[in-house]
């Protein structure tokens, strides 16, 4: 029978020894194959992962806990990611890096500054430089609840974007963790406009038209960068060591285009122009108005607000 078989085999022009060669390279092929389609580097990676940490384990099963290098900023290092990114991180992603170069651990607090909408701001020093930030951490579950995680992105991004501009506070870092957002800016000394103008109820007309041109030189800078602040108050503008302007807060700012039009109602109600609060389609010009509004506050004291608003409100009910 043995030598039926043979027989039979080899009027295909193969011997049963000859089939299982072929099986074994055949196999040998196709995993050479595979293998030559991914990327060496990742290969080598998932190879040099699984000795490095346990044998018992593939290398996909290790926890990124044990990493030695976020694969988020290696390339070189990808084939390391096989756990999935969690949603509450990934959601963030690319602005928000995860655990880059610069974390919390890198800052000392010092000091609680102000309280948010969404997090605590605190006056901190960076450990290697002994330089002095803002740091505002954010809760991430609160800025998904109230769906703001766009808005968040775009604040990061606009302020680090902008900040070369003199009239606005640089931020230089921000990152995340896994249940807070971090964003670091240049620390500011003199305190906020609101408390000069409680102080001297109305400032001189001279440092007013200073603080005006500064301002306007700020926004002019925005809208020429396609961006809308929609937030311009006395609270948000600083002033630095040399008295001058430094606006801050860029939780509303928007990018829009010249030309461009959007509908969304937001500010703080005593600085809003008219045509926000109509929910009419507006652009830039609504900073215009803001700072017509901050003007007055400056020139009149902070009486002139509430005056404001009840122009505000007369020019809807008269629509």
């Amino acid at each position: 029978m043995g030598n039926a078989n043979n027989k039979t085999l080899s009027c295909y022009g193969q011997t049963r020894n000859e089939v299982y060669k072929r099986r074994q390279d055949f196999s040998q092929f196709s995993l050479a194959t595979l293998t030559n389609s991914w990327s060496g580097r990742s290969f080598i990676s998932g190879a040099s992962q699984q000795s490095a940490y346990s044998v018992a384990r593939p290398w996909s099963r290790v926890s990124r806990r044990r990493w030695k290098e976020s694969t988020l900023n290696n390339p070189y290092q990808i084939a390391k990611a096989t756990w999935p990114v969690p949603h509450i991180e990934a959601i963030f992603l690319p602005e928000f890096s995860i655990k880059g170069p610069i974390t919390e651990l890198n800052f000392e607090v010092l000091s609680p500054i102000s309280h948010g909408a969404f997090g605590v701001v605190f006056h901190v020093k960076k450990v290697d430089t002994q330089g002095n930030y803002a740091m505002k951490i954010l809760s991430k579950s609160k800025i998904i609840a109230e769906s703001a995680v766009q808005q968040v992105k775009d604040e990061a991004k606009i302020q680090s974007t902008c900040g070369h501009n003199p009239f606005i506070v640089n931020c230089p870092f921000y990152w995340q963790s896994r249940k807070q957002l971090f964003i670091v800016s240049d620390f500011v000394c003199g305190g906020e406009l609101l408390d000069l103008c409680k102080v001297h109820r109305s400032l001189p007309e001279n440092l007013v038209q200073i603080y005006s041109a500064e301002l306007a030189l700020a926004l002019d800078f925005l809208h020429n960068a396609g961006v809308s602040y929609r937030d311009l108050k006395l609270e948000n503008v600083l002033l630095d060591s040399d008295g001058h302007c430094q606006l801050i807060d860029f939780g509303l700012a928007k990018w829009l285009r010249h030309g461009d039009r959007t509908t969304t109602i937001c500010g703080t109600l005593q600085y809003i122009a008219p045509e926000v609060l109509s929910q009419e389609p507006y652009g830039h010009a609504v900073d215009w108005w803001s700072l017509g509004v901050l003007t007055c506050c400056m020139l009149c004291g902070e009486v002139s607000c509430s005056l404001v608003l009840n122009i505000n409100v007369m020019l809807m009910q008269n629509e």
